[in-house]
């Protein structure tokens, strides 16, 4: 049975739908709006909610533009986070079940579609910051501590914002009805994407949760 839920990302798209379903079932949650790089604030809202006994971990920085803008900070949020978070776990004498969210953008990069067991070689800097948090949580040797981690695909949701793939070519379909002379161009049109909806994956990482499943997934070699 579950106590209660930690969620670090909550005002994010997934973080937001998690939050409207735990609402929906009545399941006890609790989410932390502080830095995720202030270590100090991670051990306060542990201390805080001694009965959790789930987290999901979604809070980065995501849109590859700002990340590529801000290397170091996003090497800060996204690695050094997860690892606070870890750490802060791991000085916790109870046992913890934690779901990391990774992406695709772990995988090298090839011509065909991209396979759940093809090679791991980062695709931007953004799957790197994820990889080397993925890392820091492989290596757990803690066992009171259960990891799970979600390599998430491409994702779509009405409710997304620009610059995401899916509301940015809403806007372009949207724009071009208004400039019929004007040369619609779309980039990597040869591209092959698999798009999930949010509201989807919403429902499998809380399933991940009630099942307790530890490992990555999808595996890769």
């Amino acid at each position: 049975m579950i106590k209660k839920i930690g969620i670090t990302g909550g005002k994010g798209l997934i973080g937001k739908l998690l939050i409207k379903n735990l609402k929906k079932k009545k399941i006890n949650f609790t989410c932390f709006n502080k830095d995720i790089r202030d270590i100090a604030e991670i051990r306060k809202w542990l201390s805080k909610n001694k009965d959790i006994d789930i987290i999901f971990h979604l809070a980065a920085m995501v849109p590859l533009n700002k990340v590529d803008k801000y290397k170091s900070q996003a090497i800060a949020v996204n690695y050094m986070g997860t690892k606070n978070l870890y750490d802060s776990i791991n000085k916790l004498d109870k046992k913890i079940w934690l779901f990391f969210s990774s992406t695709s953008h772990v995988y090298k990069s090839k011509k065909k579609p991209i396979k759940e067991s093809d090679t791991i070689r980062p695709i931007s800097f953004y799957g790197k910051t994820k990889l080397m948090a993925e890392k820091v949580l492989l290596e757990n040797k803690n066992k009171k501590i259960k990891i799970c981690i979600g390599r998430i695909f491409s994702v779509f949701h009405k409710n997304q914002k620009k610059p995401y793939f899916y509301p940015s070519m809403i806007y372009k379909f949207k724009n071009q009805k208004k400039n019929t002379n004007k040369m619609f161009i779309l980039k990597s049109g040869n591209s092959i994407r698999d798009f999930t909806n949010a509201e989807q994956i919403s429902r499998i990482i809380m399933k991940l949760g009630y099942k307790k499943v530890e490992g990555v997934f999808p595996k890769s070699k």
